[in-house]
């Protein structure tokens, strides 16, 4: 048995081509009875749009682009999972393409989806500020995730930085370290950036003097992040705590205590949840950034863009909770001196 064709529902209905393509889009053009002919003929025929077509001559979608750095980075792996959800929620797909924080790969992902004609995109962003606001596109519906950018054009959901990086640094001054070393990757990322001039900051206001040797600032991951610890931990004068910038970073700095067997004598905490880290011994204490309220309102306010509902373009910040499981509670040298 052949697909019907909208050339057998026209035919079946007695009417042009034209005709049914509008029933099908919803338009209002049509007189009552010749639309209710059309949908009998859809019925009698079992007649489903052919979507991909469709997609091409209206440049119309029910599909969600979402355009993040990888999904091995557990922060935009929950993400996605709740993007996901809420779309399904709302009668929509979701399409997810990674950047592997190349800026000429993320223009080109952002590029191809919005050709194909997705109804929006969420996109966090990566490369130079000045060049993303001259290529981001205009005409799709577009909402900027967790990264800073300035633009007047767009939508941006993120969490507040620097905040959650000076909590993380007065919570490990406060039981009493004040040698704490700081490991993330700044290169071409606002937010670490901002985490790291936040824990400069917070360690001055504390009246300790920051100390380059203990700062890592190309470490992506645990391939580098691990090195940099063993060797830190070495130092004459080594730190007795470390704020990992992200959790891959983080992976590092865990793997590194626990091939020395000083998961118990240096405190850490992570700028990020992940998986399993309260089943760690200790378990992690961690600056969680909310990835579901992220994307629940990148989701919310994207789907306000598609309806033609939302109002002026404007910048969402989100609240960090710092939560302590035990690794950041390693008292310090100063433990003592600090809870006086």
């Amino acid at each position: 048995m052949t697909t019907p064709t909208i050339h057998d529902v026209a035919r079946e209905a007695g009417v042009s081509i034209k005709t049914v393509s509008r029933v099908v889009n919803g338009e209002t053009n049509v007189r009552s009875g010749t639309a209710q002919a059309v949908q009998a003929a859809i019925d009698k025929l079992d007649y489903h749009p052919n979507r991909a077509a469709r997609t091409l001559r209206t440049g119309i979608h029910d599909t969600i682009g979402l355009v993040v750095d990888s999904l091995s980075d557990p922060f935009f792996a929950q993400m996605t999972e709740v993007v996901q959800a809420e779309a399904v929620r709302n009668g929509m797909d979701v399409v997810v393409a990674s950047t592997g924080l190349d800026s000429r790969r993320a223009r080109a992902q952002v590029d191809r989806l919005a050709r194909q004609g997705v109804a929006g995109l969420i996109f966090a962003p990566v490369g130079d500020d000045a060049v993303l606001s001259r290529w981001l596109p205009r005409h799709v519906p577009l909402v900027l995730l967790d990264r800073p950018v300035t633009t007047a054009h767009h939508d941006i959901v993120r969490v507040d930085d620097a905040a959650g990086a000076s909590a993380a640094v007065a919570h490990l001054v406060s039981h009493g370290h004040r040698r704490i070393a700081f490991v993330g990757d700044v290169r071409g990322l606002a937010t670490i950036h901002d985490r790291l001039v936040a824990y400069c900051t917070a360690l001055e206001a504390a009246g300790i003097e920051v100390d380059p040797y203990l700062v890592e600032t190309a470490s992506y991951d645990r391939t580098t992040s691990m090195p940099f610890t063993t060797a830190v931990l070495a130092l004459e004068d080594p730190p007795t705590a470390v704020l990992a910038a992200t959790p891959l970073a983080g992976e590092g700095v865990v793997a590194a205590l626990t091939a020395l067997g000083r998961r118990r004598e240096v405190a850490v905490v992570v700028f990020g949840d992940f998986p399993l880290a309260d089943l760690l011994d200790p378990p992690m204490t961690v600056v969680d950034q909310d990835p579901a309220g992220l994307a629940r309102e990148a989701v919310r306010r994207l789907l306000e863009q598609v309806s033609g509902t939302s109002g002026a373009r404007e910048t969402v910040v989100l609240r960090t909770r710092l939560v302590a499981r035990g690794s950041g509670e390693i008292p310090g040298p100063y433990a003592a001196e600090a809870s006086r």
